[in-house]
């Protein structure tokens, strides 16, 4: 799996990119099937302004499937990177057990 993480509109720190491979790359591990994340860290506002401004957008590239996006807006960055994940995850566990019915039913079809 290839990895990408940039910021956007401040540095990319050694904790910031901590976050970003906590929460998703040991998470994406156990799904064989991913060729690339891209996770754009943004802080729309700047530092000058404050409020919810922090964007994390992640694009998750799937060999044979298509490719999943997410994006979070919080007042932290922390929060939109977790936020993020979450919700990465949820959707990937829901389309495995969805393509694990898929594969029992048609196992249960009949042979012609």
């Amino acid at each position: 799996m290839s990895i990408n993480i940039q910021a956007r509109g401040f540095p990319l720190t050694r904790a910031l990119e901590n976050a970003v491979r906590t929460n998703f790359v040991d998470m994406l591990d156990a799904y064989q099937n991913v060729s690339l994340l891209d996770v754009r860290l943004e802080d729309i506002n700047s530092s000058h302004h404050g409020g919810i401004d922090k964007r994390c957008q992640v694009v998750l590239k799937l060999d044979s499937e298509p490719s999943l996006f997410m994006r979070s807006t919080q007042n932290d960055m922390y929060l939109a990177i977790k936020h993020c994940a979450s919700r990465l995850k949820h959707i990937l566990r829901r389309n495995a057990g969805k393509q694990q019915n898929y594969q029992l039913d048609k196992a249960d079809l009949p042979l012609t």
